[in-house]
């Protein structure tokens, strides 16, 4: 610690002593914004300008990878995206902290290029899988918003000059590997402006602005580290987890996908078995079904044959009952004409003897007449 609060205080004292030593004359603008950004611009305005977009840099890049986060599951894909946002936010503040904010906005728009190039066609084209896309959106709308900035500063007539030099700087100087190489365009800012506009040295701002200078400086690291050490130590836990969980966890994986595999091809073996149970099955229940046919078919005939031995042995009774019956009948009948014939015999004799004696009284009375 007391190593370190000295380190802070040489480090004022010397930028004290660099601006006591500027003041004496010169001109308040650093070398490239004086020459080349327009002359209502202040050197305050415009490093609060690459302040900005440093901020916004970081930001928006965070903000990208923990929705690349959020959708993925490929721990891969999760570990490019926490170095992506580890290595982001301190470039953008370094290029932002250069002593002369014009060549510092020049390095932001490099960066910018560069990164977009190099998730467009260069080694981090494929670091994000499917969700790639949500970086090439972030990386475009940075690199857009670097030379809209720019415009802003740089006079309409050298703006396009600037940009194709630019362009083909990027081209030439692209990111390699991890985002870890990463080529600045500090050595080669004299190559990305006209020569016109070169110049001498000139002196840093004055005192006042270097103070101010520097307390926003102080000001964006302190709010800035406590963030990034979350990062680090998200990127330690999520490389932990990886180590101790996920390579257990794919191990079990693993297994089940043997297991699945085993079961896979048991699968044809069960599904023949069951076919040849099922075909058991019908096959029995046919049998059952032509048994009980057969059974009923049986039962059916010997309930037939009964039904006609009774039928027939009832016709039989019938028949008899139906002769006895007649038999029966015919006596009665006879007995009745035989008694119906001796009472008409009788009753014949009866009036015979009654016309007789009828007669005899007659001839009787006759006689005693005469």
């Amino acid at each position: 610690m007391p190593s370190a609060v000295r380190l802070s205080r040489l480090l004022v004292a010397a930028v004290l002593t660099g601006s006591l030593l500027g003041c004496g004359g010169g001109p308040s603008k650093p070398s490239l914004m004086a020459n080349m950004a327009k002359e209502d611009l202040t050197v305050y305005q415009l490093r609060a300008m690459d302040y900005e977009y440093a901020a916004e840099f970081a930001q928006l890049v965070a903000a990208c990878v923990n929705d690349i986060a959020e959708h993925t599951n490929d721990p891969l894909v999760k570990d490019h995206a926490y170095q992506w946002r580890m290595w982001a936010a301190p470039q953008a503040r370094a290029a932002a902290f250069d002593q002369d904010p014009f060549a510092g906005l020049l390095e932001l728009w490099a960066l910018a290029g560069q990164q977009r190039r190099y998730f467009t066609e260069g080694g981090g084209k494929s670091s994000f899988g499917d969700q790639q896309e949500r970086a090439l959106d972030t990386t475009r709308h940075l690199e857009e918003e670097a030379e809209r900035l720019a415009a802003r500063v740089v006079p309409a007539e050298d703006f396009e000059r600037m940009t194709e030099n630019l362009r083909k700087w990027v081209d030439n100087h692209p990111i390699e590997g991890q985002l870890y190489v990463r080529p600045t365009a500090r050595a080669d800012l004299a190559g990305l402006v006209p020569e016109a506009s070169h110049g001498g040295l000139k002196a840093v701002g004055s005192m006042e602005e270097t103070l101010r200078d520097l307390t926003d400086r102080m000001t964006i690291l302190t709010v800035q580290m406590p963030v990034e050490a979350r990062w680090q130590a998200e990127y330690l836990t999520h490389h932990l987890f990886e180590e101790r969980v996920q390579e257990p966890a794919d191990s079990i994986v693993d297994a089940m996908g043997e297991m699945t595999d085993f079961l896979g091809e048991f699968e044809p073996t069960l599904a023949a078995q069951t076919t040849a149970l099922l075909d058991g099955f019908a096959r029995e229940r046919v049998a059952v079904f032509d048994a009980v046919g057969e059974e009923r078919t049986e039962i059916l005939a010997a309930i037939e044959e009964e039904r006609t031995s009774i039928m027939n042995k009832l016709d039989a009774q019938l028949i008899s009952a139906t002769a006895e019956l007649d038999n029966v009948g015919r006596g009665l009948i006879d007995h009745f004409f035989v008694r119906l014939i001796e009472v008409l015999a009788v009753a014949g004799v009866v009036m015979i003897l009654t016309v007789l004696l009828v007669l005899v009284v007659l001839r009787k009375r006759g006689r005693s007449d005469d």
